[in-house]
């Protein structure tokens, strides 16, 4: 919330004769704007979803070795999911975790008589950019006896057969290729 006060309306009218009142008073309501500032900016620290300088402190918090070549996005991701990690494991648990991550919608299976747990990425096609973090956070609140195996969607040939008559089809759409490869047929 910006500061919109002045100091002057809060004393006396005879301090507006006064130059050097209403200097040293202008120059309070300066400095006064800018502490409210900082203190807005610290307060949204205390938030993952809007915290910027403050991701340090989550990540340290959480565990997470910081990353300044990531996204803000994503290394939000990675605290919100390493912060979703903590509890009693199940699938509703894992796919919460891994969703945080993702962005997206995924499916668990789990295959118990082989002791596998499948994150299959649903929602969108392709690997996704932040996919080794998910592996290492769900690798650390996985039990050890489960192995994980993950599951992506990708447009296959077939797929493109199956819309498209020729090349020549495919060229009047004016599709690029990471439209197509991205779902876009």
């Amino acid at each position: 919330m910006p500061y919109d006060r002045r100091l002057i309306d809060y004393v006396p009218p005879y301090y507006d004769e006064l130059l050097e009142s209403s200097e040293l008073l202008s120059a309070e309501d300066a400095e006064f704007a800018r502490l409210s500032a900082n203190i807005d900016d610290l307060l949204l620290q205390f938030n993952v979803s809007t915290a910027t300088w403050g991701l340090r402190e989550w990540e340290r918090i959480c565990g997470i070795i910081t990353d300044t070549n990531k996204t803000l996005n994503e290394r939000r991701s990675n605290i919100k999911a390493r912060l979703r990690g903590a509890g009693v494991v199940t699938a509703s648990h894992i796919k919460s975790v891994a969703d945080g991550y993702y962005g997206g919608e995924t499916e668990i299976i789990q295959r118990y008589s082989e002791y596998i747990i499948v994150v299959k990425f649903t929602s969108s096609y392709g690997v996704p950019t932040n996919l080794a973090d998910l592996q290492e956070v769900l690798r650390e609140i996985i039990p050890a006896h489960l192995a994980i195996e993950y599951e992506f969607k990708f447009v296959t040939y077939d797929m493109i057969r199956g819309a498209y008559t020729d090349y020549n089809a495919i060229v009047a759409t004016s599709k690029t290729y990471d439209d197509i490869k991205n779902g876009g047929i």
